[in-house]
C-alpha cells in the first residue's frame, strides 16, 4: 500500500523513539541500583565523604527524572505509531467507498445492502 511506503520514516523514528526511552529507563533504573546497593562499597569508598551525603538522593531525582522522559519518549513514539495505523486505515476506507461511488455510477441498478446476503444464482 502507498501510504503505508510513505509513511516508513515515521515508523521507523517512531521505534528510534520507544528505544531510546525504554533504554534511558533501564540505564537509570541501573545505575540508581549501583549508587544504592550496598556491594560497590568499595566504589562509593573512592568518591569523597561530602559528596556521598548527597549521593543517594541524587540518584533517586536522576531515577524519577529518566523515568519522566523515557516515559514521554516511549508514549510519544506509541502515539505516532498509532496515528500512522489510524491513517492507514482510513486511507483503505477512503478507498473502498471511492471504489464503491465508482461502481454505483457504472452499474444502471445499484443494488442495497440486502442484496449481497442473498445468495447469487
Amino acid at each position: 500500500m502507498a501510504g503505508a511506503r510513505r509513511y516508513r520514516l515515521v515508523g521507523a523514528w517512531a521505534l528510534a523513539q520507544i528505544v531510546a526511552g525504554c533504554l534511558l529507563i533501564f540505564v537509570a533504573a541501573l545505575t540508581a541500583f549501583a549508587v544504592l546497593s550496598p556491594w560497590p562499597a568499595d566504589i562509593v569508598s573512592r568518591v569523597p565523604a561530602e559528596w556521598r551525603a548527597r549521593l543517594a538522593p541524587a540518584a533517586i531525582a536522576a531515577v524519577s527524572l529518566a523515568v519522566i522522559l523515557g516515559g514521554s519518549l516511549v508514549l510519544s513514539g506509541q502515539m505516532l505509531l498509532l496515528l500512522r495505523d489510524i491513517h492507514r486505515h482510513v486511507a483503505r476506507l477512503d478507498a473502498r467507498e471511492a471504489r464503491r461511488g465508482r461502481d454505483s455510477r457504472r452499474s444502471p441498478d445499484p443494488r442495497d445492502s440486502t442484496s449481497r446476503l442473498l445468495p447469487r444464482r
